[in-house]
């Protein structure tokens, strides 16, 4: 973003431009904060409903039972609506989701590639995110997360 060309490798800058489009990541995760911080002024935090699971069973799967920002706002688009963290040192910090149900980026882009709760077979009338699959490839995965992985700040490891 600042011009530095050599700042990711092929893998990484492949996995950029997944993430920004196939993997619609960008739509949720605003550049160039990562986050749902919402440019330009950055003032309002983006909330998204995703479908995440009480836990890591793909064949009955069942919404975590967080209502999110609904236990505070007590609006019904808001049930199961949680904050669009920052994807800056994710490498560091799983587990992954607001409930922590996902030990790897692996799982987690697995379940975004199936489509969120909705790919699991969960129900939500208020799923802000897509439940189209993403369809993937491995090889498309891998760009992603080292995409992911580029955004881990090297002072930190």
């Amino acid at each position: 973003m600042q011009g530095e060309k050599d700042a990711l490798n092929t893998q990484e800058l492949a996995g950029f431009n997944l993430f920004m489009g196939k993997g619609k990541c960008g739509s949720c995760h605003f550049l160039p904060l990562f986050s749902g911080a919402v440019p330009p002024l950055f003032e309002k935090m983006e909330s998204e409903v995703l479908g995440v699971p009480a836990n890591t069973d793909t064949i009955n799967a069942k919404i975590d039972a967080d209502l999110g920002k609904y236990n505070l706002y007590k609006i019904p688009h808001q049930k199961h609506a949680f904050k669009t963290p920052s994807l800056r040192n994710i490498a560091l910090t799983a587990p992954y989701m607001h409930n922590g149900v996902y030990q790897t980026l692996d799982e987690v882009i697995d379940f975004y590639n199936k489509g969120g709760g909705a790919g699991l077979g969960i129900i939500l009338e208020n799923q802000t995110l897509s439940p189209d699959k993403l369809q993937l490839s491995e090889t498309e995965k891998k760009q992603l997360i080292a995409f992911l992985n580029a955004l881990t700040d090297k002072a930190v490891y």
